[in-house]
Parts: C-alpha cells; sequence; structure tokens
C-alpha cells in the first residue's frame, strides 16, 4: 500500500515537470481550445436519486460548468490535473481530484454543485434531513437504528462523520472515429481511506443534422478499504453490534445518455439520463435502501465566449 501511494505520489510531481506541446486544439464546438476558460450554465428540471436511508433525492436545478486548459495542466469542474500525451488517438493524463464518494453524504462537495465527464450530470445528495420516524416501546429510535420487516435501517444523519479525501490518478483514452476508451486509475494519497478504484469506459458519439448524441458505458471497481470506510458501520456509528457491517470491494456498473440541439450560438437544448448498479458487497450496508442511482435532467444550457 504505501509503495503504490509513493508511486502515485512521485508521478503527480514528475508530470508537473515533463515538458511537451499539445496538439492544436481540432475544430470541434466540445473542445476547449488551449489556454482558455470554458464557462457554461445549464438551467432546468431533473432528479438524482440518492441510495442513502433517510437520503433525500437531489433536485437538478442550476448546473455550472467551469474548465480551464492550458498548454498542458487543466482544470476541469473539480479535477486538477496535466497532460503528458495528447495525440489523435492516444491521450494520458494524471490528476488530483476530490474523491466523490463522499458527495453522498454532504451537499457542499464538487460533485454535488459541479458537471462532471463520467455521469454528464453528477450531483448527488445533499444532507440528509431527520425523518419524523414514530418509535414503538422496546424497539431502538432512529437515533440507534431500526429492525423493521427483519431489514436493517440505520440512519446517516445518525452514524459518524465520513472525511473529505483526496485521490490521485491516471487516465489513459484511446479514441477510434466517434468513439473512446477510457481506463482510469485513482489511490486515496490523503490516508483517509488508503482506497483505491478503477474504472473502464466505453463512450460513443453520434451527429445526426444538429442534434448531437452520446452513450457512455462503465464499470467501476472499488477496493474493500474504500467502500468500507463510508458505508461500513462500526462502533463509531452506533452502540448497536447488529448493525456492524464491513464493506468489501465490488464493481459498479453505468450507463448514461445525453443529448444536445443547438437553439442559438450560446444556448442549446440538453437531456440527460443515468443509471447506476450498486453491488451486493454494498447494498448490503444498513445505510443503504435502494441498489440503484437514476438520474434525470432536461434543461437549456448557456455558453459563455
Amino acid at each position: 500500500m504505501y509503495t503504490l501511494l509513493s508511486f502515485f505520489r512521485m508521478l503527480i510531481l514528475l508530470s508537473m515537470f515533463v515538458s511537451g506541446t499539445i496538439l492544436a486544439c481540432p475544430e470541434d464546438e466540445t473542445c476547449i481550445e488551449e489556454s482558455s476558460w470554458h464557462l457554461g450554465l445549464a438551467v432546468g428540471v431533473g432528479i438524482k436519486t440518492n441510495p442513502l436511508v433517510d437520503g433525500d433525492d437531489i433536485p437538478l436545478v442550476i448546473l455550472p460548468d467551469i474548465a480551464w486548459y492550458g498548454e498542458k495542466a487543466y482544470f476541469d469542474n473539480g479535477e486538477l490535473g496535466y497532460q503528458w500525451l495528447s495525440q489523435p488517438q492516444f491521450a494520458f493524463e494524471t490528476f488530483l481530484q476530490v474523491d466523490r464518494e463522499r458527495a453522498f453524504f454532504s451537499f457542499l462537495h464538487p460533485a454535488n454543485i459541479l458537471l462532471t465527464p463520467t455521469e454528464g450530470f453528477s450531483p448527488s445528495s445533499p444532507d440528509m434531513d431527520t425523518s419524523d420516524a414514530s418509535v414503538s416501546p422496546g424497539i431502538p429510535g432512529p437515533e440507534e437504528g431500526e429492525i423493521q420487516n427483519n431489514q436493517r435501517s440505520l440512519s446517516i444523519d445518525d452514524i459518524g462523520s465520513r472525511s473529505w479525501a483526496l485521490n490521485a490518478g491516471i487516465r489513459g483514452h484511446y479514441f477510434s472515429s466517434n468513439s473512446e476508451w477510457q481506463l482510469t486509475l485513482q489511490q486515496d494519497v490523503s490516508n483517509v481511506h488508503q482506497g483505491q478504484q478503477l474504472g473502464l469506459e466505453y463512450s460513443h458519439k453520434w451527429l445526426w443534422h444538429d442534434l448531437r448524441l452520446g452513450l457512455r458505458l462503465g464499470t467501476d471497481w472499488k477496493s474493500t478499504d474504500l467502500l468500507d470506510y463510508y458505508y461500513g458501520v462500526s462502533e463509531k456509528d452506533t452502540k448497536l453490534s447488529e448493525f456492524y457491517f464491513e464493506g468489501k470491494a465490488g464493481w459498479q456498473s453505468y450507463l448514461s445518455i445525453n443529448a444536445q440541439k443547438p437553439i442559438n450560438e450560446n444556448w442549446l437544448w440538453l437531456a440527460n439520463i443515468g443509471y447506476r448498479k450498486l453491488p451486493e458487497s454494498l447494498t448490503n450496508s444498513p445505510l443503504i435502501e435502494q441498489d440503484n442511482i437514476r438520474n434525470i435532467f432536461l434543461g437549456v444550457a448557456y455558453r459563455f465566449k
């Protein structure tokens, strides 16, 4: 573990000193030209489900899009990175980003506010409000968890806090016509949970007249250390041992479909629908009440120029 952590830190530091030149931005409206800001704002109607017990679904109404790309360094909606290679068929970068898993426990998180490339729109969940649950004699109240119909349930309002984590990552791209493959490896470098995650994604784009359609299919492997830190339950969360749970590594598969249609030079219609399946190693946690995450959004976006 220490060797892998040291490797990531060394790779990030080395990338800051490697010189090179990125190829000029091709003539594509989705590409950000070198040394320029990309500012946008999406406004519409949408929602994303929250799989956590007592987790309110979050409405998707106003979603900013902020990015800047220099010669090699870039900032893209909360991700700070350095691109080693950018070629017509291959690209490779290292990056730093706040671990998005904590977004399910706190609204003030970049993944809840900014657009992300993986899911199109990824605000997850706000701080959870305590529900008004009745308490029967002899049954623990919601502050201690509940067992109903042989199902364990523990509100995230009543557990210990989950800290912010910072991930360092490596991402490779392979481009073919209108398709792209991505392979991403991330490691917690903040020593919060010391977990890793590996992601494989395929995306394809279609252009029909002025309508742009996009499809993303992917799967993420998340380590035991990562899932157990956020979704495991121990004595720090409750005194009731029957709720104790140890998270195990697992795969999360997802699908996202989006559409864009220009209205004029600055405005465009925007639609997105997404689905993510949670593994059994995660859904057995008393903090989880749904085995999937769904999102849908329909609105308009404005691009500042």
